[in-house]
Parts: structure tokens; C-alpha cells; sequence
């Protein structure tokens, strides 16, 4: 999750710890989020504060129905668009409050799972996503697992925190030079890395991370293992 306030100053190693170390744990962190919502929270997500970036993901997806799994789904605002769309949504969170507000919000499939261990058969789907969520996970086990359960052909899609964006003091920030050598080791082919300038009413295409708020990452699975 972004912060609110992005901050460009440059912090030092002592100070980032001593934040860390003081930040709620993402698991905490989110319950109050899923209580909540984000309006009280110092933090937001695109996929949850921005209407354009939603309509903006799904026009990436195209027009045909998807079958959709989206690991870290939250509150679910990003996945009960898609679903309007007519494409077959599945959200997984570990954040049981935040799966209840992802059904009051009009997900209908909302399971509390682990993205490192997927309750679902090989096979199983078209697109796997990781909507802002990357960064509490890591790499080679999502990614695995994310290879098991898409069918031939199917899609990886990344969105992730640009440089400039304050971020959760637990929060990674995986960089494309992190994203691209994890799914080729995974048996993926990278289709799409783009800088994006995200707001609330505009998404756009800029040309380097000093100017982004996202980064985007697209990939696919040409063969089954």
C-alpha cells in the first residue's frame, strides 16, 4: 500500500529501521483496514481509491470473460469491477476482515488463502494478478504457484509502487530488475513492462520510475510443465 503523502526526501538506514520496527504488522495492519476501510488510514491503494485505473485494467484484459484469481484482493474494489465486467473473479486474502468487506462489496468468491499455497487445482485459470500486493510476498514461491494454477497461455499481471512512492515500512518494493529474472525462473515470458502515471482520474504511460506512481508488469505462460 502507498502512502497518501509520498515523501521524496531521502531517509537514512537507522531512520528506516527504527520505522520498521515500529509499524504495525501487515497482518494487524490490514484487519484495521478491512474494519475500517482506507479513509481513517494513512495509506491507499489505486486499485482501491482510483475509478480510472480500474477501468483502465480492466480495458487490459480486454472483452472476453476471464477466469480471474487475484492474490491479495483486500477489500475487493478492484475485483467486484472486474466481476461487473463479466469475468469469473476469485480473491484471496489472509486478512479475514478484509474478504468480509470484499463480499459486502460485491465479490462473490472471496477465500482466505495463503498466495504461497494456492487451494486450487492445476490449471484452474486464465490470469493471476497481484494487485498492489507483491510486496509482502516472496517471489519464487507466488510465482510458482501462480505458474501451477494457469491454464496454457495464461497471464501474470504485477502492478507495484514506483520509486517515488511512500510505501508500508513492510512493504518491498520489487523493482522490474527484481520481477523479470523471477518469472523467467518460474517458466515465464515477459509481454509488458510500462511506467504509469496513476491517478484518481487518469491513468497514463510516463517514461522512466522517477516519474511513475505504478509499475506494471505483464507476463505469460507459453507452455505447461
Amino acid at each position: 500500500m502507498a502512502r497518501k503523502k509520498p515523501t521524496r526526501k531521502k531517509n537514512n538506514k537507522k531512520k528506516l529501521a527504527a520505522a520498521k520496527k515500529a509499524a504495525p504488522s501487515p497482518a494487524r495492519f490490514y484487519r484495521r483496514i478491512g474494519a475500517e476501510g482506507w479513509k481513517k488510514s494513512d495509506y491507499f491503494t489505486y486499485s482501491s481509491s482510483s475509478p480510472a485505473f480500474r477501468r483502465w485494467f480492466a480495458t487490459e484484459l480486454g472483452g472476453a470473460p476471464l477466469r480471474i484469481l487475484s492474490v491479495g484482493c483486500g477489500n475487493g474494489e478492484l475485483e467486484s469491477f472486474l466481476a461487473a465486467y463479466g469475468h469469473r473473479v476469485v480473491g484471496i486474502d489472509l486478512s479475514h476482515p478484509m474478504l468480509r468487506r470484499a463480499a459486502r462489496n460485491g465479490l462473490d468468491h472471496a477465500v482466505e488463502a495463503d498466495g504461497r499455497a494456492l487451494p486450487f487445482a492445476a490449471s484452474s485459470f486464465d490470469v493471476v494478478v497481484f494487485p498492489e500486493s507483491i510486496g509482502h510476498v516472496p517471489l519464487a514461491e507466488v510465482f510458482a504457484e501462480a505458474k501451477r494454477v494457469l491454464k496454457r497461455l495464461g497471464l501474470l499481471l504485477v502492478t507495484t509502487y514506483a520509486s517515488p512512492m511512500g510505501v508500508h515500512p513492510q512493504y518491498k518494493k520489487y523493482r522490474f530488475s527484481d520481477l523479470t529474472p523471477a518469472a523467467h525462473a518460474a517458466g515465464f515470458v515477459v509481454e509488458a513492462q510500462r511506467f504509469l502515471a496513476a491517478k484518481r482520474n487518469a491513468v497514463l504511460d510516463t517514461s522512466s520510475d522517477g516519474r511513475a506512481t505504478l509499475l506494471y508488469f505483464k507476463a505469460r505462460l507459453a507452455t505447461k510443465a
